[in-house]
């Protein structure tokens, strides 16, 4: 009977399961664990960080809201100040531009006194005289009287920035009317219309040599009661104004008037002269 060698097959079996268990689980399981812990702990550290950070952010808006707010509360009184100190300058100006242009008024009529006195030796002085008067009537530098047409026009009640609201192109079209009708004298809100009188828009509001108007806007002009209203309607500005009439709600009334007072241009001055012929 042969006797054969002892086998190992338990050590064997043994070693075997040890390599597969490496394989499979390279790394303890004590790291393992720790690994699966950290992603949480680092997001709960994140969001503090987060947190941290808002509260910060929140702190810093709060005290620059509190400068600013401290700034507008001190610079107020300041502010208004300058803003009264502007508006009395404004009226200042304005009441020394009124006695200005009364005080040219005076002057004027001065020197039309005097050459009426100087003119009137004559037979051929009193017309120089009557041929100046009526160039000083075409011309706005003396006041006109006598009968005519009042045009008041106004935004329309519920007016807004872009519709309803008189334009400077609106009241140019209307003192065109006026004239191509037969106007001999107008005036816009007492201030006369001439050959060198601009009507213009200055931001929001309308100016009429260089002075700002406010609405209503009245219209006076001197001529023909009998046909300058049939005319004007006929006229393109008479049909410029009905149809702000009739689709923007512009309020516009005219009537004739038995006597009207157009004033003179305050603004007319002598710009040079020459001796006629003896």
């Amino acid at each position: 009977m042969t006797q054969q060698a002892p086998s190992k097959p338990r050590r064997v079996d043994a070693s075997m399961s040890l390599l597969n268990n490496l394989m499979a689980h390279p790394i303890d399981e004590g790291y393992a664990a720790a690994a699966r812990t950290r992603p949480s702990q680092d997001g709960k550290s994140a969001r503090s960080r987060h947190k941290v950070m808002l509260v910060a952010a929140t702190v810093v808006l709060g005290f620059l809201l509190a400068v600013a707010a401290a700034q507008n509360y001190r610079a107020a009184p300041e502010a208004e100040k300058q803003r009264k100190e502007l508006i009395a300058r404004i009226n200042q100006a304005d009441t020394r531009l009124s006695d200005l242009r009364s005080r040219q008024s005076g002057l004027a009529d001065e020197v039309r006194g005097l050459q009426a006195s100087g003119l009137s030796n004559d037979s051929s002085g009193a017309a120089l005289q009557q041929k100046l008067d009526d160039l000083e009537l075409q011309t706005g530098a003396i006041a006109a009287t006598g009968p005519g047409i009042k045009a008041v026009i106004d935004d329309a009640k519920n007016a807004d920035a872009k519709e309803g609201r008189i334009l400077d192109v609106d009241l140019q079209q209307l003192v065109n009317g006026l004239w191509t009708a037969g106007a001999e004298a107008i005036s816009v809100n007492g201030h006369r219309i001439t050959s060198l009188t601009a009507i213009r828009g200055a931001g929001s509001a309308i100016t009429v040599d260089y002075s700002s108007l406010t609405p209503p806007y009245t219209v006076l002009a001197i001529g023909d009661t009998a046909t300058m209203p049939a005319r004007f309607a006929q006229s393109s500005g008479g049909q410029w104004v009905q149809y702000l009439v009739s689709n923007f709600d512009v309020r516009s009334t005219i009537t004739t008037e038995d006597s009207l007072l157009v004033p003179a241009d305050a603004t007319i001055a002598l710009r040079y002269a020459k001796v006629g012929p003896k």
